[in-house]
């Protein structure tokens, strides 16, 4: 039996399933997450899509994005009874309060494409040569034998637009194209889901942006660059938290650059950070050091504040990997 073949039987032989994404989530994890909600509705399932933190604006446009509902909010759902978690694009312990559900299913299945996913499901679809997990969900799709629409083409193809810059990483492989053109025929638009992904920004998120860009430093060697965005400056700008998706292209142009990095502060002072490389760095292996995972060249990690020092320790060791070749 396939791997997508055991999955798929593992989706169709329960009937109440919960459905988690990762933390500070972006559109190939939303994609992900309500494609398979639309394929166990397709399979007579009942369902609920998770998602610890918030739905950008931008992203409203997408299909059935409603249904997505929060751990962290008591609700008529969290008193129901669940056969399994089916946890999409990254591994249990990255979902926020939803991996506390994981102790009270029967089982876990786990469905990602990142290098780093230990496999700690009880069921493990992990393909890291998957441009996406929305490129690993379509495939779950053909071989459950659902046939595609306009709700679900858009979900994916934006996954898979947005985990590959556009079409324009590394991880942009024929059968990329293949999919995307699949999913244009059953109805998504490239020139819709683009703008809304985007184009579409609040005037709050570019005043951000400018200050952001104040901050931007690089290693005496240039091979490092990064910027900070502190509770300070949310505060000032009036922004919400999550006004920050895309930032880390701006460092990740320079000219000479490497590695690039992105450390937001959050409300509990803890500190995200994001990396992104493009030659030589394998970054997931930096963000591992770190407590988080990903891929060779989009990772991130949370670590302890203060933000001061944060930024220290993983510029230092960032620039000490960069600069000695990765």
């Amino acid at each position: 039996m396939n791997a997508y073949r055991r999955i798929v039987e593992a989706l169709s032989s329960g009937d109440r399933f919960l459905i988690a994404c990762h933390v500070d989530p972006d559109p190939d994890c939303i994609g992900s997450l309500l494609a398979l909600d639309w394929l166990l509705e397709r399979l007579g399932k009942r369902s609920q899509p998770l998602s610890h933190d918030g739905i950008l604006p931008q992203w409203r446009f997408l299909p059935r994005i409603e249904r997505i509902a929060s751990p962290r909010e008591p609700a008529a759902w969290s008193e129901e009874t669940w056969d399994a978690l089916v946890v999409v694009d990254c591994e249990v312990s990255r979902t926020g309060s939803a991996a506390a559900w994981a102790d009270r299913v029967e089982r876990v299945i786990n469905i990602d494409h990142h290098v780093t996913n230990p496999g700690t499901g009880h069921i493990n679809l992990v393909v890291p040569e998957a441009a996406a997990a929305g490129a690993v969900v379509y495939r779950l799709i053909r071989e459950a034998g659902a046939e595609l629409d306009a709700d679900v083409a858009t979900l994916l193809y934006a996954a898979i637009m947005s985990d590959t810059g556009s079409f324009r990483f590394s991880n942009t492989t024929a059968e990329t194209f293949e999919i995307a053109a699949d999913l244009v025929r059953h109805g998504a638009q490239p020139d819709v889901i683009s703008r809304e992904i985007y184009e579409t920004r609040s005037w709050e998120y570019v005043r951000l942006l400018g200050r952001v860009l104040e901050t931007l430093q690089r290693s005496p060697d240039g091979s490092v660059a990064w910027i900070v965005l502190s509770q300070e400056m949310i505060r000032e700008e009036g922004a919400r938290q999550d006004e920050s998706e895309g930032f880390i292209q701006y460092p990740r142009m320079v000219d000479g650059v490497e590695v690039a990095l992105f450390f937001r502060e959050t409300e509990s002072g803890a500190v995200r950070v994001g990396f992104r490389s493009k030659e030589r760095v394998d970054v997931s292996r930096l963000a591992q050091e770190f407590g988080g995972g990903g891929h060779p060249r989009a990772a991130g990690c949370t670590v302890e504040g203060p933000l001061e020092d944060a930024v220290a320790r993983v510029v230092a060791r960032t620039v000490e990997v960069a600069g000695g070749g990765g």
